[in-house]
């Protein structure tokens, strides 16, 4: 996870940015100096606290609600509310930084090895092998081998017989796979038709590896496009082809990883609406929320989309999730309005009508109550 900007709307559940010392003059002042990167504690205070950057980059860990541990760009002063959990340290650098405080401070373990340093890949092509755009009759065979490296095979035209390990399974026309190292796999052509396909053998770390290896998914349009480039690369031999091919190849992997998550997570739900409920029909509930925000959500259509009663899926959403189906959608809807803003494809006016908002003036409206400053605000601050 990448560093979050300390500002108005990122912080907001947190703490507050501020400019100026102004209310903590009398509060007790130390100066912490540091060069360790490496903590496994998160510290918090019974009062509001004020922290000042002075020389260095720093990078602060923050316990959200749900547990999970949120990192900011540490480089901008800002209060932080009491009872938040959290800790600062040096970014790849020397950092040095005043603390105003009012109360003691405590200190909490945690599991996890909070390091303040730069973000390492998880997944990243070391070498790229080969690149071969091939077409076989009907009657093509692979008798099969084992490479130390992994094969990425991709359908144009035709379909395509294959064995791992003794495992058969088929690729149809728009289909691809990723064959890992050392696994023993062959192949044909399937049917009466030519066989058109691309395989490219590389080697690399790939996190999700297990997730990943022979698993035959169907190329989006994002997945072909980027085997396109793929190909106009290979073929045009342009400078630094072989790069570009190497970049286009991770991002065809995320992507496919991206897919596979999705078949279980349809749409993404920002963190403060996350929520994990021990009933069936909440859940599906809440993915009906984010599944139709653009459309029109009323509490009668949610519930005969469920089959239940208006009054019990009410009284059940607001016992599980601890607000109002209403107040829930009005969150989504607002953080939609977020999303698109930051595409920056569209006017405030175009949002208002995409999102049913009965004016662009009271969407605007909603937008400054929930997050403290208009639409164009938040626009300039992210552009």
């Amino acid at each position: 996870m990448q560093l979050k900007e300390i500002n108005p709307i990122n912080f907001r559940i947190y703490g507050t940015p501020v400019e100026s010392v102004e209310g903590y003059e009398d509060a007790q002042q130390t100066i912490h100096d540091e060069d360790i990167r490496i903590s496994s504690a998160l510290w918090s205070y019974d009062e509001d606290i004020l922290v000042q950057p002075v020389t260095g980059v720093g990078v602060m860990f923050v316990r959200a609600e749900d547990g999970i541990i949120q990192k900011f760009l540490f480089d901008r002063m800002a209060v932080i509310r009491a009872g938040v959990e959290f800790c600062i340290l040096p970014y790849e650098c020397r950092l040095s930084y005043r603390l105003y405080s009012r109360s003691e401070r405590k200190v909490t373990p945690v599991t996890t090895v909070l390091s303040g340093t730069g973000f390492v890949p998880s997944l990243s092509i070391h070498t790229l092998y080969t690149v071969l755009f091939q077409e076989k009759d009907q009657h093509f065979t692979y008798h099969g081998d084992e490479y130390p490296f992994w094969e990425f095979l991709y359908i144009q035209k035709g379909q395509m017989a294959c064995e791992l390990d003794g495992q058969s399974f088929e690729l149809k026309q728009g289909q691809m796979v990723f064959f890992p190292p050392h696994k023993l796999h062959k192949q044909k052509s399937e049917g009466d038709s030519p066989l058109t396909f691309l395989s490219i053998t590389f080697d690399g770390e790939i996190s999700h590896a297990d997730i990943l290896a022979s698993r035959p998914v169907y190329a989006d349009d994002d997945c072909q496009k980027i085997i396109q480039n793929i190909l106009t690369e290979d073929k045009d031999g342009d400078i630094c082809a072989d790069d570009m091919i190497v970049c286009e190849l991770t991002r065809l992997l995320i992507t496919v990883l991206r897919n596979i998550h999705a078949d279980s997570i349809v749409t993404r739900i920002p963190p403060r609406l996350r929520v994990t409920v021990d009933n069936s029909y909440i859940n599906e509930c809440i993915n009906l929320v984010h599944q139709n925000i653009t459309g029109s959500i009323t509490l009668p259509w949610l519930a005969k989309q469920l089959s239940l009663s208006p009054s019990y899926l009410s009284s059940l959403f607001k016992q599980k999730v601890g607000r109002s189906i209403s107040e829930y959608v009005r969150l989504v809807r607002l953080e939609k309005v977020k999303d698109m803003i930051a595409e920056g494809r569209y006017t405030i006016a175009q949002i208002s009508d995409i999102l049913g908002y009965c004016s662009p003036t009271y969407l605007s409206t909603e937008f400054k109550r929930e997050y403290g400053i208009s639409p164009k605000e938040y626009a300039k601050m992210i552009g």
